[in-house]
C-alpha cells in the first residue's frame, strides 16, 4: 500500500512539474540572467532614442505604444531563440538591455524595431499575438538591429561593401522612404539584395544579411551559391563579425562553419570602392 501512495504521490508531482508554465516576467528575468541584459517592457519614455528626440522645437520622429511583458510571451520566444545563436557574451558586449514597446512608427512609417547607442528596442503587436508574427519580428530584429551596431564598428568592410553595389544605386534618403518600400517587388537577387528593403541604403543591405545569416542559413547558403554578388557581400559579412571583438573570432568561425556559410563565400577582388552618400541615421527593421 505505501508503495502505491509513494507512486501515486510521485506521479502528481511529474503532472506538477510538466503542468507548470513559465510567467512572462520570470522569462524575462532567466534571460537577463543569462545574458546579461535587461529585457523590459513599459514606459517608452524610459527608453526612448535620443537620436528620435526633437530638433529645434520639432516633435520626435519616432513614435512607440507601451506594452507590456505579459502581452509579450511570442516576442520573448522569439528574443529567446535569437540569443541562443550567439557565442557567450557576445550579446552584451554591444548592448545591456533589450526592449519591447507596442506599434512603433517612425518618421509616421511602421517600423519594427530600432537601436540606440546599448540597446535595441523591438516592437511588440498586441493584435497579431497567435500569428507568429511578434515571434519573427523579435527573432529576426534582435539579429537586424545588433548588426547595426557591429556594422558600425566595421569602417573597412563597409567601404568595401559599396564596391560591390551597382553603379546606378542610390541610398533611400529618408526612414520613411525606406520603410515604404513596396514589399510586392521581390527581392534583386541578381544584383546581390535579399530584400527591397536591403537595397535601400548599406546599412539595411547588412542588417537583412545578418537575419538571414542567423536566422535563414541554409537559404543564404542557397542563394550565396546561386548568386555571386551575395556570397561576395557574405564574405565581407562575416569578416566583419569574426574581426570586430578578436575574443569571439573562434566562436563565429564556428558558427559559419557549421552553417556552410564560410564554403560558399566569396572573397572579393579588387574591389572598386565609390564613395555614396547615406543621408539616413539610424536604421530600423521593417516590419515583416
Amino acid at each position: 500500500m505505501k508503495n502505491k501512495a509513494f507512486v501515486f504521490f510521485s506521479f502528481l508531482l511529474f503532472l506538477n512539474a510538466c503542468s507548470y508554465l513559465e510567467s512572462e516576467i520570470e522569462q524575462a528575468n532567466r534571460l537577463a540572467k543569462t545574458y546579461q541584459l535587461d529585457i523590459k517592457a513599459g514606459d517608452t519614455r524610459l527608453f526612448f532614442p535620443e537620436q528620435f528626440l526633437g530638433i529645434g522645437g520639432k516633435p520626435p520622429t519616432l513614435e512607440m505604444e507601451s506594452t507590456s511583458l505579459e502581452d509579450s510571451s511570442e516576442s520573448l520566444d522569439g528574443i529567446e531563440t535569437a540569443l541562443e545563436v550567439y557565442p557567450e557574451g557576445f550579446v552584451s558586449k554591444f548592448i545591456n538591455a533589450i526592449y519591447i514597446s507596442g506599434p512603433m512608427l517612425m518618421e509616421g512609417a511602421e517600423a519594427g524595431g530600432t537601436y540606440s547607442r546599448n540597446s535595441i528596442i523591438l516592437s511588440n503587436i498586441s493584435d497579431k499575438n497567435g500569428t507568429n508574427f511578434n515571434y519573427e519580428n523579435s527573432l529576426r530584429g534582435v539579429h537586424h538591429e545588433l548588426s547595426s551596431l557591429i556594422y558600425l564598428r566595421s569602417p573597412f568592410v563597409n567601404l568595401a561593401w559599396q564596391g560591390l553595389l551597382p553603379e546606378s544605386w542610390s541610398p533611400a534618403s529618408s526612414n520613411y522612404e525606406a520603410l515604404m518600400q513596396d514589399r510586392n517587388i521581390g527581392p534583386d537577387y541578381k544584383n546581390g539584395f535579399l530584400s527591397t528593403y536591403g537595397k535601400t541604403n548599406i546599412e539595411n543591405d547588412f542588417n537583412i544579411f545578418a537575419e538571414f545569416a542567423f536566422s535563414e542559413p541554409e537559404k543564404l547558403r542557397d542563394l550565396a551559391a546561386k548568386y555571386p554578388t551575395i556570397a561576395k557581400k557574405l564574405s565581407l559579412f562575416i569578416t566583419a563579425y569574426k574581426q570586430v571583438l578578436p575574443e569571439y573570432q573562434q566562436g563565429f568561425e564556428e558558427y559559419f562553419t557549421n552553417t556552410g556559410l564560410s564554403d560558399i563565400a566569396i572573397k572579393p577582388d579588387n574591389v572598386k570602392i565609390t564613395i555614396n552618400s547615406d543621408f539616413s541615421n539610424v536604421k530600423p527593421q521593417i516590419i515583416h
